[in-house]
């Protein structure tokens, strides 16, 4: 089974199809992460319709955050009310390259903490953005591992060997996608994630190496990932599928 951490099924037009051609490639569960009130709603609904392979991150991205300042306030109230019935907090974080003056980036940071205080009253797990602010962002999903003993994953988080040592340290996931399959640096820094720590997207729709994003493409980089380690592509995705079920279940430090 591989596992599609990190993707927006919501914005696919034909999701049937889009759950259906990524099942015959063997992935069979994807992660939905929602970025703003109305995806969060469809993302439950999708939930409620494909069971057996759609599991909801609920959360306000923070490029939406900047964009619709004065909605926040309802948005969180909103998630409040039903992170419960989500799988993972997701997807939030701070993004410095919308965020580039001080005041911007304090909104997203509060708003961050809002929302990590909202999964811990919860207990759920977190999948964290991370654009042109990686250490600071790195640092909030220690701080909220260290205090909650709940678990945090780094998406898309393949930029710097040191930050994924650091994460291996701490007990942070990381998630590999698509850039693995072109980029050697990626290559480099995939290779340093802990093999408890590993876990495996597409961020779909978005296009990769000129490809339109689909959840179907996790495959190739689970190939990719078995031929960089030398192991078969199967106990790659044994080993990621493991990890995932470590990932979202409650732990303690």
């Amino acid at each position: 089974m591989l596992v599609d951490t990190h993707c927006h099924l919501d914005q696919f037009d034909d999701v049937e199809v889009v759950i259906e051609t990524a099942s015959e490639q063997g992935v069979t569960r994807l992660v939905v992460v929602s970025e703003d009130p109305e995806s969060m709603r469809r993302v439950l609904e999708l939930k409620r319709q494909y069971p057996t392979h759609v599991l909801a991150g609920l959360g306000l991205h923070p490029v939406w955050i900047i964009q619709n300042r004065d909605a926040v306030q309802d948005a969180l109230e909103q998630l409040e009310e039903i992170l419960p019935q989500a799988d993972e907090l997701g997807e939030v974080g701070l993004d410095h390259k919308w965020a580039t003056e001080r005041v911007d980036q304090l909104l997203q940071e509060e708003v961050l903490a809002r929302q990590l205080d909202l999964a811990a009253r919860c207990a759920k797990p977190i999948n964290l953005h991370a654009r042109r602010c990686l250490r600071q962002t790195m640092e909030r999903a220690i701080a909220f591992r260290r205090h909650t003993g709940l678990n945090a994953q780094m998406h898309w988080f393949t930029q710097s060997r040191k930050l994924v040592r650091i994460c291996n340290d701490e007990g942070v996931y990381v998630s590999v996608g698509p850039t693995v399959l072109n980029d050697v640096q990626t290559q480099r820094v995939a290779l340093e994630i802990s093999d408890e720590l590993l876990l495996l997207e597409t961020d779909a729709p978005v296009s990769v190496g000129g490809r339109p994003g689909h959840p179907l493409r996790v495959r190739e980089v689970a190939e990719c990932l078995a031929r960089l380690r030398g192991l078969e592509v199967e106990e790659i995705a044994a080993l990621c599928a493991q990890n995932f079920a470590r990932f979202i279940a409650p732990c303690s430090t």
